[in-house]
């Protein structure tokens, strides 16, 4: 199986993107029905919470919870300021919102759903070096609850996904869905312990976009 870091997963990402046209947005929902189906198949009947931030990779949680809608029982938690959002996790948001869904947030409640299942989509491929105090304090709530079963996105929270390193508090993951290649940080350091199964799933990243990026291995 072809591994490629975190960083090259993001580049050839972009490369996708800018270069060669393909839509980010499809990207993501093909990442996102990816873990969608994961979900279908392996946690029926299961109460579910999405904890999103509000990167790219909370944009992912909550596409997720739009696909699975009147499917599941879900709350979503955006753990992250709105203020600091990626366009793509705003249009998210708002398509989840026009269709009925409804969102919490960690600021505004003492204590995260009880659930058979967290997604974890807070913190995605692109965390390097130390997490932020106020960081920490939303994995370490997170964490605390002690979900049975949980399901990273991408990335483990808290993982670098170049080097596998612990970047502070992490969400230990018993499943990693994660998105075009598997990446070094999910088979090295902590990486290996925290990641789970990890299932590859393909998004429609060309192959062009992994050479270009210096993923091809």
């Amino acid at each position: 199986m072809e591994v490629i870091t975190g960083s090259e997963a993001k580049a050839a990402d972009r490369y996708a993107i800018d270069v060669m046209g393909i839509p980010s947005l499809e990207l993501m929902q093909n990442a996102s029905a990816c873990v969608a189906e994961y979900i279908r198949t392996s946690c029926k009947d299961k109460k579910i919470v999405i904890c999103a931030g509000t990167g790219n990779n909370g944009a992912d949680g909550i596409c997720i919870a739009n696909i699975l809608m009147g499917e599941f029982d879900i709350d979503v938690v955006i753990t992250g300021d709105l203020k600091k959002a990626s366009w793509e996790f705003l249009y998210q948001l708002s398509a989840y919102k026009r269709a009925g869904g409804k969102v919490m947030y960690l600021s505004d409640i003492r204590r995260l759903p009880e659930a058979d299942v967290l997604v974890d989509a807070i913190y995605g491929i692109g965390l390097k070096g130390a997490l932020r105090p106020d960081a920490s304090l939303i994995l370490a709530k997170v964490k605390a609850m002690n979900y049975p079963h949980i399901i990273a996105v991408d990335v483990p929270s808290g993982i670098n996904s170049d080097t596998g390193e612990a970047t502070g508090v992490v969400i230990s993951a018993n499943v990693t869905v994660t998105f075009g290649r598997n990446k070094t940080g999910l088979i090295t350091g902590d990486g290996i312990l925290c990641s789970g199964k990890v299932i590859v799933c393909d998004i429609g990243i060309p192959e062009e976009a992994y050479v270009r990026a210096g993923g091809n291995t």
